[in-house]
């Protein structure tokens, strides 16, 4: 086959790494070798995110660096930034292969062709083929690809198209099925919009979970991914008592992308603030002690002081368990980018502001943990090396000087409290 040393880089969301674990599924069963470092391969594969400016421009700045540390490799640019700026990486890498985030199944027979290979805005998605688990205690598992939304700041549209992709329910049961038996305790759905999944294929997200719980047999956490809220008020009844059952970790990333009805409007979001009032409302009273996380954009155009007052209220009305706060940069191809613009120096102030109040309240919500006791699965290490899991809320856990694999699912009372994790003794 000639060359056959691999290194791939993946950025970007948990539906970008479960599509660089498929590829690299591919790429293995044909023969190619996975490597650790960018010199000795014959092949860099970089699969890019392209949801903000300056990630964008940290993605150029990478496949430039890239270049002069392989120099004589041949490069395979995949992931979101392909569909959005196809010259830009081109002119950076002149013989590079181009794949859409849909066409990632094809890098097998991409790199079976000797001249560059560029598949743009197809949108056309193998639904046949999903990652193999390998090795570790998480499964990272796309069930679902593109979104029914049309925000206007956002440029996935274009990255991923607008037509909902679902993985067939029995192709899904059957992986995780098979990570299970393998020894996987963790096990994440994601997708762009993990609530549209099924509308294409006459089946929704609420008896996806059911028969995965009802089929597969063992212990192991599910954690769900992001889940848009107009699209999950549809059937929020049906899937909150689903939570009961401890598989599945009590975690909802519900973005709420900001606290007033007009910058909402603006933003084409489909749903009011009382509306996602409401269906956090009915989340909380079903499921019971919960991780809620919500994403906030501050600085959209049209967004005024008394606008962004109003997220800051929502906020502290809310109590979420985290908030990601991101300024609002310019994204091609979207309706926001014609529109007159915050000041720079005031987008910086409010997310400043933001970020502050978002980390108090999770502090605040973290400290009502100190004291409990909770069944913590143990799932990787802290930077300290000390052992660390995640509570049935999927709250971190930092464990010190205790000996615990990976895996371990162990009874810990709480101690301490951060706005970013918990620690705690592990109780006999």
């Amino acid at each position: 086959m000639g060359k056959k040393r691999v290194y791939m880089e993946t950025y970007g969301c948990w539906l970008n790494r479960g599509e660089g674990e498929l590829a690299k599924t591919i790429l293995r069963e044909k023969g190619y070798e996975i490597v650790n470092t960018p010199s000795p391969a014959d092949i860099v594969v970089v699969n890019t995110c392209a949801v903000r400016g300056d990630t964008e421009r940290n993605m150029l700045a990478r496949l430039e660096e890239l270049r002069k540390l392989a120099p004589e490799a041949r490069f395979v640019v995949t992931g979101c930034l392909v569909n959005v700026r196809p010259k830009s990486i081109l002119e950076i890498l002149p013989g590079a292969s181009l794949l859409e985030p849909d066409a990632v199944t094809k890098i097998g027979e991409v790199l079976e062709r000797d001249e560059p290979v560029y598949i743009l805005r197809k949108y056309e998605r193998d639904l046949s083929l999903l990652p193999k688990y390998r090795e570790g205690p998480t499964y990272v598992i796309p069930i679902q690809s593109g979104c029914m939304g049309s925000c206007s700041f956002c440029v996935e549209w274009v990255a991923r198209g607008r037509r909902v992709k679902s993985y067939p329910v029995e192709l899904v049961v059957n992986a995780v099925k098979e990570a299970v038996s393998r020894g996987v305790r963790e096990v994440y759905l994601t997708g762009q919009d993990i609530a549209s999944y099924g509308l294409d294929i006459g089946t929704s997200l609420p008896e996806l979970l059911k028969t995965l719980l009802e089929e597969v047999p063992g212990y192991y956490r599910v954690r769900v991914g992001m889940m848009e809220p107009s699209m999950l008020r549809r059937f929020v009844d049906r899937l909150a008592p689903l939570f009961k059952d401890p598989r599945l970790y009590k975690y909802f990333h519900v973005p709420v992308q900001h606290g007033d009805d007009r910058v909402l409007s603006l933003m084409n979001r489909k749903y009011t603030v009382n509306e996602y009032k409401s269906l956090i409302r009915r989340i909380r009273e079903e499921v019971g002690l919960s991780s809620v996380v919500t994403d906030i954009v501050v600085g959209f155009p049209g967004e005024t002081e008394e606008a962004f007052q109003n997220t800051l209220r929502l906020l502290e009305e809310i109590m979420f368990d985290k908030v990601h706060i991101a300024r609002y940069t310019l994204r091609p191809f979207t309706k926001g980018y014609l529109l007159p613009g915050v000041p720079e120096p005031v987008k910086k102030r409010r997310s400043r502001l933001a970020s502050e109040l978002a980390l108090r309240i999770s502090g605040e919500v973290n400290k009502k943990y100190e004291g409990m006791l909770a069944e913590v699965l143990v799932n990787g290490a802290s930077f300290r090396g000390d052992a660390a899991g995640r509570t049935p809320e999927y709250k971190l856990v930092i464990m010190k000087d205790y000996d615990l694999k990976v895996g371990d699912l162990v009874k810990v009372r709480i101690t301490k409290s951060t706005p970013l994790h918990l620690e705690g003794e592990v109780v006999d």
